[in-house]
Parts: structure tokens; C-alpha cells; sequence
């Protein structure tokens, strides 16, 4: 035998020990009597083991009802953080690379280099979320986006030039859509 076969026999055996053990105690605890609870004169220990008995279903009740609020509630967060529309919270409906793309496009031929610029921006962020490298957050900033990417160049996980190439859409993002440049929209 190997060392991991007999520790998955021992812990099964300390397993199966605590299984009966456990089911010994509750079918002690919950036997029922020869005689009824509710005769004349019920002795100390049946008025006892009746007391158990409703303080143990009482907590087993709420011991379950607070962990399923607890799953419920890590659910909830798991779904939200995880909702392809959490970048709805820039201000921008959700959309597919493509609509973006030709939005920058279109925006671009019109001169409205700021509006090309934002939408060449959100075409970025849905891309890479596409491709795995970005977590979208509510509450992420650009500088925060940037931080998580250059996490992904310095561990040698992406191209040092495809990084240069988007800190520079992110730095232009910044200056025309949050700048003081006349005629940008303001947040």
C-alpha cells in the first residue's frame, strides 16, 4: 500500500466511525417513548429530550436559512460581476466589436474625432473581455484597466508592443473623452 491508499483508508475509516457515531446519538435522541408525551405525569427526561429536540430543529432551521442567504446573496455577486453588461456602466449600451468598430468609423468620416475615439475605446474593452484579458468592474477606472493589463505584460503573458498600442488608446481616451478640450463631452 502507498502512502495516500492507506490515508484514503484511514480517513475513510474515521469516516465511517463518525457517521455511526453521529446516527447512534440521533436515534437516541429521537426514539420515540412507549408511553405518549402528553400523559398525566411525563418524566424530567422526556420533557428534556423534547426541549433537544425543538432547540436542535430550531437551529438546524436557522443554521439553513442563513446559509442560504449567504449562497443566495455569493450568487447574486457572482452573476453580476460576471453579466456581459457591466460596462453598461460607462454610459454605453452593450453592443458587439463590430457595431463599435463601424460606430468609430462612421464618427471618425463625420470629424467627430472625440465620439471615434470613445467608441474605437469600447470596441477595445468588449475585445479583450472577448479574449480573457480584462474582468470588467463597475467601479474600474482607465488607470485600473491599465494596471491589470500591464500585470499581464510584466508576466510575460502578452506582447510588450500590443501593450504600448493600448496604453496609448487608453491615454487618448483619457485626454479627449475626460479632458478639458473644448467641445468633449463631459461624464
Amino acid at each position: 500500500m502507498t502512502f495516500f491508499d492507506d490515508w484514503r483508508w484511514q480517513s475513510d475509516r474515521q469516516w465511517q466511525q463518525l457517521r455511526e457515531a453521529l446516527e447512534y446519538t440521533f436515534v437516541q435522541l429521537f426514539r420515540q417513548q412507549m408511553e405518549p408525551f402528553w400523559q398525566d405525569h411525563p418524566s424530567l427526561g422526556a420533557w428534556l429530550r423534547w426541549l433537544l429536540q425543538g432547540v436542535l430543529l430550531i437551529g438546524l432551521s436557522v443554521g439553513l436559512y442563513s446559509l442560504g442567504r449567504r449562497l443566495w446573496r455569493w450568487w447574486q455577486r457572482r452573476s453580476r460581476s460576471s453579466s456581459p453588461t457591466a460596462i453598461s456602466t460607462l454610459g454605453e449600451r452593450p453592443r458587439p466589436v463590430r457595431e463599435w468598430l463601424e460606430l468609430a468609423q462612421n464618427l471618425q468620416l463625420a470629424g467627430d474625432y472625440s465620439g471615434a475615439c470613445r467608441a474605437f475605446y469600447m470596441a477595445l474593452l468588449y475585445r479583450l473581455q472577448e479574449a480573457g484579458w480584462l474582468r470588467f468592474q463597475t467601479h474600474w477606472t482607465n488607470g485600473d484597466y491599465l494596471g491589470e493589463l500591464e500585470r499581464l505584460f510584466q508576466l510575460g503573458e502578452r506582447s510588450p508592443t500590443v501593450g504600448q498600442s493600448i496604453q496609448h488608446l487608453f491615454q487618448a481616451h483619457s485626454r479627449s473623452y475626460y479632458g478639458a478640450e473644448p467641445g468633449m463631452p463631459k461624464p
